[in-house]
């Protein structure tokens, strides 16, 4: 009788752990399908948002998507009940998603216990489309004009034995074919040479990546309605291509122009003179409600240049000046805009003398290499964070760059 006795106690005991067990599989199994309802809820606001719906609408429907996700999965305890609630305040959705369910047991039945009760919450976030002005900051230098891609540069060694299709206004003539097939063409200068025959060169890129940009903000119609744009160009001086705007299609009828190299002092990169200006025209951002968040993308190959004068005799001390870009410059912006850069690489060329006796030089910086090898550290810590800085050689296109920092925006994360 003894025996029979204790045997219920013990039989609870060890049920009980296996019943524990199972409950906490399965609650393992359904906070994980209730993480991904979270996150399916943030995806489906930001979605509803750009397509344009009210806040209203907005929460609506994220909390019905992240509901039929959680509510699809596959042997849903039966009373199971799952909430998604969204929130949106400052232009950023939260999502709070919870549920409550009971699991059967089997050996715990005997002492009484005939369900355990389980239950648990997560939360994601994700930013809407807040209202952004969008300040693009075009190198217009003359090493802008350095062919594209190696095979454009060396198409331009071969004709002229420099990688960089100069606009200074120097026209030339050029004769090609003989007999009847003769003919004589005049060119403004190597770089209307390079435009005509084919040669592609990085301001050409730019300038299309700042179209492909622009059609792919104005094509998102909820967020282009809360965006403004504006387009600066810096050679030796800051030039205003187009002024802050919400027509964004302005940005793509009015693009930078040509590097302009038509004396030894014109063509120069003086960073670090035009930033406190444009710092001044960027001014001081907000938090995307009613006033705008401010980004910044600068578009360069990262290299400081007086001018052209450090090429010729008595000027060589002009040639440590020819190096990457200093990082405290970008500080010159408020420390709340949010800094991109597009890294347009500057190519190596130790086959010329100039390189050689500028960025072929020892770093600058205690960098161990050369100044060259400094330009890529300097523009990442001129971003604001690593995944600002897009090297163009990495992308598919100079748009996909330009895009690509103006994703990160739109990041979801789950918080909780």
């Amino acid at each position: 009788m003894i025996v029979a006795v204790m045997m219920v106690p013990l039989m609870g005991i060890v049920g009980g752990a296996v019943d524990f067990g199972h409950a906490v599989a399965e609650r393992t199994r359904l906070n994980t399908a209730l993480d991904a309802a979270a996150l399916v809820a943030a995806r489906a606001a930001q979605d509803a948002d750009a397509a344009g719906k009210s806040d209203t609408d907005v929460r609506t429907t994220a909390e019905k998507a992240g509901a039929d996700y959680f509510n699809a999965m596959k042997n849903l305890p039966k009373d199971a009940a799952g909430r998604v609630e969204v929130k949106i305040a400052d232009r950023v959705a939260t999502i709070s998603a919870s549920y409550s369910a009971s699991m059967p047991t089997t050996m715990l039945g005997v002492l009484g216990y005939k369900t355990l009760p389980i239950s648990s919450n997560a939360t994601s976030s994700v930013n809407l489309s807040p209202l952004v002005d969008i300040h693009l900051l075009i190198d217009v230098s003359g090493s802008m004009a350095i062919g594209a891609t190696d095979a454009d540069v060396t198409k331009l060694r071969n004709k002229f034995n420099c990688a960089f299709a100069c606009h200074d206004g120097k026209s030339f003539t050029e004769t090609t074919g003989t007999g009847r097939n003769q003919r004589t063409v005049t060119y403004a200068d190597t770089f209307d040479w390079a435009q005509k025959n084919g040669v592609n060169l990085r301001i050409n890129e730019i300038n299309k990546g700042i179209t492909d940009f622009v059609n792919d903000l104005i094509k998102q119609s909820a967020s282009s309605k809360r965006l403004r744009i504006s387009v600066h160009s810096f050679s030796n001086d800051l030039s205003q291509i187009v002024a802050l705007t919400s027509t964004l299609d302005t940005a793509k009828t009015s693009l930078p122009k040509t590097p302009s190299a038509s004396s030894e002092t014109e063509g120069g990169t003086h960073f670090s003179d035009i930033m406190p200006s444009f710092a001044d025209i960027v001014g001081k951002p907000g938090d995307g409600t009613l006033k705008p968040r401010k980004l910044v993308i600068i578009a360069t190959d990262g290299v400081q240049d007086p001018n052209r004068l450090w090429s010729h005799s008595g000027y060589e001390w002009m040639r440590p000046l020819v190096r990457p870009f200093d990082p405290a410059d970008c500080r010159k912006l408020d420390s709340n805009v949010t800094v991109g850069v597009l890294y347009a690489p500057y190519i190596n060329m130790p086959w010329d003398w100039g390189f050689n006796d500028t960025l072929g030089k020892p770093s600058q910086i205690g960098g161990p290499g050369t100044r060259f090898d400094d330009i890529v550290p300097q523009l990442k810590a001129c971003a604001s964070s690593p995944s600002m800085f897009i090297n163009t050689a990495t992308t598919a296109s100079i748009g996909d760059a330009f895009k690509a920092i103006y994703n990160t925006y739109k990041t979801v994360r789950l918080s909780q």
